[in-house]
């Protein structure tokens, strides 16, 4: 999948208001993935994606969530995650994949879901990255 593809994607997931899951190195990923084994995040919950700085970086936040409940003085009250953001350098992205059979990789639904396979740290290319997993949420 070429990069215009998956941000045109993401762009149209947006205007459903239905949100994202996203995993860190996933152990769903098959060992040819080269990816760090280091760390692993799963499921976490973003309800928008935007663009910042010029279009060079990719935000998932929350910053739409809306109240959970009110003070006694009428102050809104927000949930925790409300400033929960992940950020993806798009010049550092390899390769985007449009993954076929992933019933199980999430505890919640996804109509898609899609591998972003980042540039490894190093100078070696076979070296190990970070792949991060987007499930458009159903």
């Amino acid at each position: 999948m070429e990069l215009t593809e998956f941000l045109g994607l993401l762009v149209s997931h947006n205007a459903t208001n239905k949100g994202y899951q996203i995993q860190l190195n996933s152990g769903n990923l098959e060992n040819k993935s080269n990816k760090n084994t280091g760390v692993e995040f799963s499921d976490l919950y973003f309800t928008e994606c935007s663009t910042l700085r010029n279009t060079t970086l990719l935000c998932f936040g929350n910053s739409n969530r809306k109240p959970i409940s009110q003070k006694e003085d009428g102050t809104n009250l927000y949930p925790m995650e409300i400033n929960s953001q992940m950020f993806i350098d798009i010049s550092k992205i390899e390769a985007i994949e449009d993954v076929k059979d992933f019933e199980d990789w999430f505890n919640f639904p996804s109509e898609k879901v899609i591998n972003i396979y980042m540039f490894p740290e190093n100078e070696n290319m076979n070296g190990c990255r970070n792949v991060i997993t987007v499930g458009l949420m159903e």
